[in-house]
């Protein structure tokens, strides 16, 4: 998997990223060994992908870039445990459609494994840290001289994939980075486009798994064995996270 750009230094220092994924997704990526990536179209925000969002003229007429839909992403961060990540992330329609706050799951890997994306799929694949720009910044980037001279060559360029890699100020929390990979027709959803699936083995690219705070102890403890009995996963590499964990302290004053 290609670089695109630099990454900071406490990545290189801590060189470890993150995804939640809703609980019925993540074990539909053990079941399967696929990872889903979705096209960008599919981002809400309206400037998170503004250059290919944007009424591209060619000789005077509408022009739609071939590249545009040929980009599939993944969003992951750099953010270790974050209560409003899992708050945001797992707030969501489920695979039956269902808007609610649904139980997740985030997984971890190492950015050294990333070339397992490559080992397994005969794709090409990219990854690079966001930039987070005002919003008169972002609006300058259709002037750019370097992304029209990009936008100008039909085949996909890295300067292409450097457009979304820049997102509003406002989102700087999440301190995202993004996976992009090229899929092959056989690779994306016969009934719904917009979304591609690559091939994984999931032991071997999720080097940890941490369960959602809101779920109860003991189905935690339940998932746990399962995972370790019928993936594989070891003991260790499984926890919850403590966020809300109930308050234990206790405070003497007594003779204070």
């Amino acid at each position: 998997m290609k670089r695109i750009g630099d990454i900071t230094a406490k990545l290189k220092e801590k060189p470890y990223i993150y995804r939640i994924e809703l609980l019925d997704r993540f074990y539909k990526i053990l079941e399967n060994k696929e990872i889903v990536f979705v096209r960008p179209s599919t981002w809400l925000d309206p400037l998170e992908n503004l250059i290919f969002n944007a009424q591209i003229i060619k000789n005077g007429t509408p022009y739609i870039h071939p590249v545009k839909d040929s980009i599939y992403s993944q969003c992951w961060s750099t953010e270790g445990d974050s209560y409003a990540l899992w708050q945001i992330y797992t707030t969501k329609k489920n695979d039956k459609g269902e808007f609610n706050r649904h139980f997740g799951v985030r997984i971890t890997t190492r950015i050294d494994k990333l070339k397992h994306f490559s080992q397994l799929n005969e794709n090409s694949f990219y990854y690079g840290q966001m930039e987070y720009l005002w919003k008169y910044q972002l609006e300058a980037l259709p002037k750019n001289l370097r992304i029209l001279k990009a936008l100008k060559k039909p085949t996909l360029k890295i300067e292409h994939l450097k457009t979304l890699l820049v997102k509003r100020k406002s989102y700087h929390y999440e301190h995202e980075l993004r996976l992009f990979g090229i899929p092959n027709p056989s690779q994306i959803d016969t009934n719904n486009n917009d979304v591609c699936r690559f091939k994984i083995e999931p032991t071997e690219l999720i080097t940890s798994v941490r369960f959602d705070p809101a779920i109860p102890y003991p189905e935690f403890r339940t998932k746990k064995e399962e995972l370790i009995d019928e993936y594989g996963f070891k003991p260790r590499q499984i926890t919850q996270s403590t966020y809300l964990k109930k308050n234990k302290f206790k405070i003497d004053i007594t003779g204070k």
